[in-house]
């Protein structure tokens, strides 16, 4: 039993006793023993509830301040030193369960920091809160607009015009009792692009190999026949007609099995300035003269390893597509910038139906176009280690091919 619960007890015995005594007219020195007594047991009383009661405050002092790490020393009060061990225990219990969860959320921190995943927490109105690195470098209003329409649980794929692809998921964890949102970003590009260019190479094979045999046999045979009717000039022109169709087909095939068989890029120093000048005349005759050619460039813009003649190519095949997008009057400018060249149109635009299959095989927004252009640029500009994208803006309208090496 607790020691006020004996002290209060002598207490009310003392003062019963006074009372009585006083009443009864006792003897003087029996009524002040009784008071004495009384007086003890008050004492006594006040020692044995302040003790654990200030052990009690400065508990919950140290609860409210969340100071785990400080303890309360015994004071030679059974009661009070009770209530201190049974709060040093509670304390190193939660200095124990805060210093767990600390050592669990830093090392959470540092896998979502390292992932290669992008990841952002949201506040309870599901909008990105925090992120790691990876989600903030592949942040584009694209893509920001692609997650904001996902629903709860909802997963998605897409591709940009920067033919990257990406599984974007809005998912959800339970914290303080209510579920909050968060969305992971995983980068698809090589993969896909991977699988595209192994199932590209099998039809390109395919389709070459049984093309050019058919070809070679009836090629030699139209030759074998205006060989016997060389004096037969219908036939002659029907014969060479024919033979410069197939060998213009023979070529066409041949053009995709170019980007399959396109070699390792042989870099060496490329002066980014001098490399734009060099070609800035012939890019300009590919231009009519309703179009505008103008070049901006940078005199920081340096020097990058590169495959000269592989990036002649998408020069090449940029402007080319910037210049078939106008019609009538227009701009096509090419700029550098440090490790960067950007080539801008004032033509029709990107459709945004179309911005999410540019650069994949054999899929091309003009009537007569094959799909070959964007293709070898993306494949050049992968094997040479650069991102690139293909935008048009929405404020200015402009279309810009933009290359960062």
């Amino acid at each position: 039993m607790m020691l006020y619960r004996f002290s209060l007890t002598a207490l009310a015995v003392a003062l019963a006793a006074i009372l009585a005594l006083a009443l009864l007219d006792g003897p003087k020195i029996w009524i002040a023993v009784a008071g004495a007594a009384g007086a003890v047991a008050f004492i006594v009383t006040v020692w044995a509830v302040v003790k654990p009661l200030n052990a009690v405050q400065n508990g919950i002092y140290l609860l409210q301040s969340q100071d785990y790490s400080s303890r309360l020393r015994a004071v030679g009060q059974p009661d009070a030193d009770r209530i201190a061990r049974f709060f040093n225990r509670l304390m190193q219990a939660l200095h124990d369960e805060r210093l767990k969860n600390e050592e669990r959320n830093k090392f959470l921190q540092q896998l979502i920091d390292a992932s290669p995943m992008g990841i952002a927490i949201c506040d309870f109105d599901g909008v990105p809160q925090s992120s790691n690195t990876a989600y903030r470098s592949f942040s584009s209003p694209e893509l920001d607009a692609a997650i904001a329409a996902l629903a709860e649980e909802e997963s998605a794929t897409l591709r940009l015009g920067s033919s990257s692809v990406f599984r974007i998921s809005r998912l959800w964890f339970m914290d303080c009792g209510f579920r909050r949102p968060f969305i992971l970003v995983e980068q698809l590009t090589d993969e896909i692009r991977q699988a595209e260019r192994e199932l590209y190479s099998r039809i390109v094979r395919t389709i070459g190999h049984e093309t050019n045999n058919t070809l070679s046999s009836v090629m030699s045979v139209m030759e074998t026949i205006g060989m016997m009717h060389a004096d037969d000039r219908d036939i002659t022109a029907t014969l060479a007609s024919c033979h410069g169709s197939c060998s213009a087909l023979s070529q066409f095939v041949s053009r995709y099995a170019e980007i399959v068989k396109l070699p390792a890029p042989e870099k060496e120093p490329v002066d980014l300035n001098a490399f734009v000048e060099e070609m800035m005349p012939m890019l300009s005759r590919m231009a009519s003269e309703k179009i505008a050619f103008t070049a901006s460039l940078d005199p920081d813009a340096g020097v990058i390893a590169a495959d000269r003649a592989m990036l002649e190519r998408v020069m090449v095949n940029i402007v080319r597509n910037a210049i078939e997008s106008i019609a009538g009057h227009g701009t096509v400018a090419v700029a550098t910038a440090p490790g960067s060249i950007a080539v801008t149109d004032s033509g029709a635009g990107i459709d945004p139906a179309a911005a999410g299959r540019l650069f994949t095989p054999f899929f091309s927004t003009k009537p007569s176009g094959h799909g070959l252009g964007l293709m070898l640029v993306s494949e050049i500009l992968h094997s040479h280690n650069a991102t690139f994208s293909l935008r048009t803006d929405d404020t200015t309208s402009l279309t810009t091919f933009t290359i960062n090496f």
